[in-house]
């Protein structure tokens, strides 16, 4: 291992019990910021719906990659998760699909899919991704100048890409990724497919009547960057729970601070050097298994990622395991390590909290069924009976469709007795 990335290794803690990593605020520690400091919530007791953005814990900054992001931090905008999120997903293409973990029999490799999701169009998402390519592009210029695209159009655009012997390396950069949302609901169009196939390192295809495309051993990365508003308003007609959500890491972003004069240029030299090196190694890896250690803590974590939360928010976190083994995958080839150890697990759970807590508030207030959105927003004038509820649908909806749709809004209401005669009355958690 290099001296500079074992000096950085320590960064991250862990209990067993799983509490909040030990973190800075996302705003009070950077001058200027224009908005106040929130209340850390990448702990393991999710939340669904919280209208409080997340925060991240510095034990999620972990490695090279994270001071980097540290260094850099002073002299932008950008958002500190945004900007950590796309260089892990930059530097995880660009290792290419040789080293991997193997889950179950499936092979893992260090392939991510992160959504940087603003509040508004002022949450420098941009900005952050542009001081992450500043970075992947130095380490790797030829990488960047041909294996990074941009325009998703259709699944078989996609496939045109690879060369049948050549580079299979392909990150995809959105940065209006609303519009890939509206190209996935054209009837017909393959991208969420393909997209889910890349995530999984299988075969992608486009089957067509006519010469079918198929690649093999395609390694695929995304970063795409959307509003709240823009999401919130095309979730009503994408399907988001076909599996392709749950693949994502989705980041809240939002201006870090105000910088009217600009910031200046970090020297990250030593740092660059140290990612070049560590790329440069972890292309000729194979298998990365975990130590002993890692392997314990693996054992305490295992339970509670694999109990995602109810709902549709069950549905976009329930990759947790292999999503924080993934990152655990990739900061341990960042540290040129034999093995993953305790310390990348560590920081990679510290990482996946704050994603969780994100989506938490990216997706408050939307659900899977309308039925449940319809009942929610009449909860906000105030309870319910359950004979009030069945109004809602003319009292046309079978049954089980309104205990569907309850079912989905058990974490946020409460259900009492005292209706007229003796029925049930719902009304929303205060």
């Amino acid at each position: 291992m290099k001296p500079l990335a074992d000096s950085l290794r320590q960064r991250a803690t862990f209990k067993p019990s799983i509490p909040a990593a030990p973190g800075n605020e996302k705003h009070e520690n950077y001058e200027n910021s224009p908005h106040p400091a929130a209340d850390p919530s990448c702990n393991s007791s999710f939340s669904y719906g919280t209208s409080k953005p997340p925060t991240l814990p510095d034990s999620a900054l972990y490695g090279t990659a994270g001071e980097i992001v540290r260094r850099i931090l002073p002299h932008t905008e950008a958002d500190p998760a945004a900007l950590y999120a796309q260089l892990l997903t930059g530097l995880g293409n660009l290792i290419g699909a040789s080293p991997y973990f193997v889950a179950d029999g499936s092979r893992h490799r260090a392939n991510l899919f992160a959504i940087i999701c603003g509040r508004t169009a002022k949450a420098r998402k941009g900005t952050s991704w542009a001081q992450a390519k500043n970075i992947l592009e130095t380490v790797d210029p030829d990488w960047f100048a041909s294996r990074v695209e941009t325009g998703i159009v259709s699944g078989e655009g996609i496939t045109q890409v690879f060369d049948d012997d050549g580079d299979k390396r392909l990150l995809l950069v959105e940065g209006e990724f609303a519009q890939v949302l509206q190209v996935m609901k054209r009837e017909g169009n393959t991208v969420s497919v393909l997209l889910r196939q890349a995530w999984d390192g299988q075969r992608i295809a486009v089957l067509r009547r006519k010469d079918p495309i198929k690649v093999e051993g395609a390694h695929i990365s995304m970063i795409g960057h959307v509003t709240l508003p823009e999401l919130r308003r095309l979730l009503a007609s994408v399907e988001m729970s076909n599996g392709l959500a749950n693949r994502c890491l989705w980041i809240h972003a939002d201006r870090s601070k105000l910088l009217p004069e600009g910031g200046g240029t970090p020297d990250t030299t030593e740092l660059t050097e140290s990612l070049r090196s560590a790329v440069r190694a972890a292309r000729a890896r194979g298998e990365v298994q975990r130590d002993v250690e890692a392997r314990d803590l693996w054992h305490a974590m295992y339970t509670q990622l694999s109990e995602p939360p109810p709902g549709r928010m069950g549905e976009i976190l329930s990759r947790a395991e292999a999503q924080v083994m993934r990152i655990a995958l990739l900061l341990a080839l960042l540290d040129q390590a034999d093995f993953i150890g305790k310390q990348h697990l560590e920081a990679a759970l510290a990482f996946w909290r704050y994603c969780e807590a994100s989506a938490a508030h990216i997706f408050a207030g939307t659900f899977a069924d309308p039925k449940a959105a319809k009942i929610w927003e009449a909860l906000g004038n105030g309870p319910l009976t359950m004979t009030k509820v069945h109004e809602l649908f003319g009292r046309n909806a079978p049954k089980p469709e309104i205990e569907a749709a309850l079912a989905e809004l058990a974490p946020m209401i409460v259900t009492e007795t005292g209706g007229p005669g003796g029925g049930k009355i719902i009304r929303r958690k205060s």
